[in-house]
């Protein structure tokens, strides 16, 4: 099917207004947060321009699209917010990018039964200013607040701010619709518990849109806290810290804010960096909401532990400047007008890369990893920005800059050593990533994350997605490249 043909019948189904092909106008969907200034060596190469960008606005609209797309065997990328920070709304070959954005209608919010039904193109930072109305939070909280929406956050089974307390998205979600592969369209029943087989909805949580596109989905909300407590503690060493946030851990307590960690600054970071991770020495940000008796009572047994362990308490004003500040960067980058503005306001030149890690370990590792991270860094003249714990004990992530000679060499050094702190984490009995997905940017590594899940994976994927055609070559599936229109 030639090129003019296929967006013919996309516009047949979702409007000339609703369809995108001029070159400038589908540039910007070629990328998502995944920027050049990372380690990822192969993503100048792989990223494809699309060929149309369609905007549809029902599940109906979608799954004649998908239909469409499977008759031609041409990709679909399902696009949200764009703040995914792993390549997984990117095109690797070009195809039809789905922005999701004109699905934005909250459906319905019950009070009584603590759910919202949302469509997936509702920005995270809407709901929540429509669920604060009517006296409820949203218990997902994460740094793209402002950018990210519903369906790309159940897409990444994101974690945010509040996750110890509330749960990942994914812990959220109690129903979905959503297009599959081929066109039909599933719906899923909105209820805590079922007993009547494998838990469907759980296909497409974490999936990155490889087995269907969510259009709509049913989530807990919570509600407003009557309280909310916070704290800052300082301690003298980044071990002492990490007893006294295992202890809170160990007892079972419920921080809505934990994060936990040390930060140094170097010349030439920009002040974006240098704002988002402000902490010198090790510091605990610590914070209680909901009942009041509840919190209060929470608060002064975890500030019991901590001054057990020889924490200095720095009072509130770092902390609540901190918790105000939370969606700030992400605040930062919708106000710019061109992606490259961000790239130099990062501060980040050819020369030099930032890049991270965020592993899920066992509690009884961390302070190895620590010890062995710092290690590998160093091996590659690397230093770490920021490095600690986040949301509860066994989740720590390291933030890193290389400064080099050149680019090529810069990128280079950065993707070796990421590498080699996964495997590490792998070696140790954990996983290579507890937040963002895995993308393009990780793809690589599923075979040593799951070994002979990947090939169980990958059967599912061929079941519901035979001719490849939804998201393909994210978390490493799908063998068989799609034709593409000429």
């Amino acid at each position: 099917m030639r090129k003019d043909e296929l967006c013919g019948y996309l516009a047949s189904i979702v409007g000339e207004a609703n369809l995108l092909v001029a070159q400038n106008a589908v540039a910007e969907y070629a990328r998502d947060f995944l920027r050049p200034y990372r380690g990822y060596q192969q993503l100048p190469r792989v990223a494809k321009r699309p060929l149309a960008v369609a905007r549809p606005d029902s599940a109906e609209q979608l799954a004649a699209i998908m239909k469409l797309a499977n008759q031609a065997r041409v990709a679909v990328i399902p696009y949200g917010g764009g703040s995914g920070l792993m390549g997984g709304a990117v095109g690797l070959e070009p195809g039809i990018v789905i922005d999701l954005k004109a699905m934005n209608r909250i459906l319905h919010i019950s009070a009584g039964d603590k759910l919202a039904r949302v469509e997936a193109g509702v920005i995270l930072k809407t709901l929540e200013a429509a669920l604060n109305k009517q006296g409820f939070i949203l218990g997902h909280d994460p740094w793209s607040l402002p950018l990210a929406t519903v369906g790309g956050a159940i897409a990444t089974d994101g974690v945010g701010y509040r996750a110890a307390k509330y749960g990942s998205m994914g812990e959220q979600v109690m129903g979905l619709k959503v297009v599959l592969p081929e066109g039909d369209i599933l719906e899923t029943r909105a209820i805590p518990k079922s007993s009547t087989g494998l838990d469907i909805k759980q296909l497409f949580i974490g999936t990155e849109g490889c087995l269907g596109i969510v259009t709509e989905a049913t989530i807990r909300i919570f509600p407003m806290p009557e309280v909310r407590l916070l704290r800052a503690y300082a301690f003298p060493d980044f071990e002492a810290g990490f007893e006294a946030v295992a202890e809170i851990s160990a007892l079972g307590l419920k921080p809505a804010l934990l994060d936990y960690g040390e930060s140094r600054h170097f010349p030439g970071v920009g002040r974006l960096l240098k704002k988002y991770y402000q902490k010198q020495g090790p510091t605990l940000y610590l914070g209680f909401e909901g009942l009041r008796e509840t919190a209060v009572a929470e608060m002064e047994r975890a500030d019991s532990i901590c001054r057990t362990h020889g924490s200095e308490d720095l009072g509130v004003a770092e902390v609540e400047k901190f918790w105000e500040e939370r969606h700030w960067t992400a605040e930062q980058y919708a106000r710019l007008a061109r992606r490259r503005e961000w790239d130099r306001l990062m501060g980040l030149a050819g020369n030099i890369k930032m890049d991270f890690v965020h592993v899920a370990l066992p509690k009884s590792q961390v302070i190895e990893y620590h010890r062995q991270s710092q290690q590998i860094l160093s091996r590659h003249g690397i230093r770490a920005l920021d490095w600690g714990t986040w949301t509860c004990p066994e989740l720590f992530s390291i933030v890193m800059v290389k400064v080099a000679l050149t680019a090529k060499q810069a990128r280079q050094e950065m993707s070796q050593a990421v590498d080699e702190l996964l495997a590490l984490a792998h070696d140790m009995g954990g996983s290579m990533e507890y937040c963002h997905g895995v993308g393009i940017r990780l793809s690589h590594l599923m075979r040593r994350e799951h070994g002979t899940g990947l090939d169980v994976l990958q059967r599912v994927k061929e079941s519901l997605d035979p001719h490849n055609i939804l998201n393909p070559g994210k978390l490493s599936l799908g063998k068989r490249k799609p034709r593409t229109p000429t």
